[in-house]
């Protein structure tokens, strides 16, 4: 079981079919509009904002010797944290109110992109947790630059790149933390299956948040504001 080579296969036919699916297309091909990738940062920040506390969920898993992963997990969670805000930046140098995007409802298809690993962290195999995070630290790094290019093309200007640029560069580190933790979590050929499922349906989940979120750009639906969200955000402005 080579699982550095598995994956490594296993990530470039996610790739593949995450290139191929339709909002990707349409970037590549310029049919993308400003607007479009508006509407886009929106959603990662709705999903980004819940990376860190999902991965150090995850490590409330790790039993026997893969407790000595827990410090290099957490640590990694933590250099998460904030980036959610990267994305509210982007949008206000492109001169847009995010003010009420923190205590929105995201769509559909990004609640299900976060809904699955947490879904597969509790109920499933948590080590399969793996593939969601070699999804989104690989990705960038590995053809960020050919999405950065499309988008300038598109006329997205410098200072709104912020979100991907951080995470081109960034997960660089982050590629080689995933290594680590493939050799030290990865004991089982059913935990490398799970991860192996865990990044193919992540890259299918993150194709629908792209492709909804362009859609919602031109077909607008809103669907309400998270109460929770506002109630804590009331109670700190009042204290």
């Amino acid at each position: 079981m080579n699982i550095k080579e598995e994956l490594a296969h296993a990530f470039e036919s996610t790739m593949v079919a995450f290139n191929a699916s339709a909002p990707i297309a349409k970037l590549i091909a310029g049919d993308f509009k400003i607007a479009h990738y508006q509407s886009i940062l929106r959603e990662v920040y709705h999903y980004t904002k819940e990376d860190p506390q999902m991965q150090g969920l995850a490590a409330v898993y790790f039993r026997g010797v893969d407790r000595d992963t827990v410090k290099m997990f957490f640590k990694h969670a933590i250099s998460e944290v904030g980036h959610d805000l990267l994305a509210l930046k982007d949008l206000e140098n492109m001169g847009k109110d995010v003010s009420h995007i923190a205590s929105s409802n995201p769509l559909p298809a990004t609640i299900a992109l976060t809904a699955f690993p947490f879904y597969q962290i509790i109920y499933r195999n948590p080590i399969g947790y793996l593939g969601y995070l070699y999804f989104l630290e690989f990705m960038p790094t590995q053809v960020g630059h050919i999405y950065q290019a499309a988008l300038e093309r598109a006329g997205v200007p410098a200072n709104a790149l912020g979100f991907l640029m951080e995470h081109i560069e960034a997960d660089q580190a982050h590629n080689m933390l995933m290594f680590e933790y493939l050799k030290r979590l990865i004991h089982t050929q059913d935990d490398l299956d799970a991860v192996i499922y865990t990044m193919r349906v992540s890259g299918h989940l993150y194709s629908e948040m792209l492709r909804q979120a362009m859609d919602n750009c031109e077909n607008p639906t809103d669907y309400g504001v998270d109460a929770g969200e506002i109630s804590r955000m009331q109670r700190q402005a009042a204290a």
